[in-house]
């Protein structure tokens, strides 16, 4: 079995599943900084995070600012922060809007497979 050198790591936990939360910003963090490229997106209920996370007071803040700051933080799900009436929080956090009009406004998640990305859904 061939390992993938390129990861897409999409975040889609609610508010109630920190854990998935964090540990896809883990994951990606130590994918990162072994080497690989990774993408990190924030899908779905997901698209909550970064707001909360970029609350000085939030206790996984640091961790948010160091992922944001590697540079492996693509986006968040456009059609999903507008569901979840999000798209001011989210930019206001770092993070840019990404979907198309092929996708419907989500996150082209067909693209990231073609491009040789290995998805990890958490």
């Amino acid at each position: 079995m061939s390992v993938s050198n390129k990861f897409v790591i999409i975040i889609q936990a609610n508010q109630q599943d920190l854990g998935k939360a964090v540990h896809g910003l883990l994951y990606g963090q130590e994918l990162h900084e072994e080497g690989f490229e990774v993408a990190v997106l924030f899908d779905g209920a997901g698209t909550e995070w970064p707001n909360e996370l970029s609350k000085a007071d939030h206790p996984f803040n640091d961790l948010y600012k160091q992922v944001l700051k590697s540079g492996i933080v693509k986006g968040g799900c456009q059609a999903c922060s507008g569901f979840f009436d999000v798209e001011d929080e989210i930019q206001e956090a770092g993070i840019s809007l990404v979907g198309n009009e092929m996708t419907g406004g989500h996150i082209p998640f067909a693209q990231y497979i073609k491009d040789g990305f290995f998805p990890i859904v958490l």
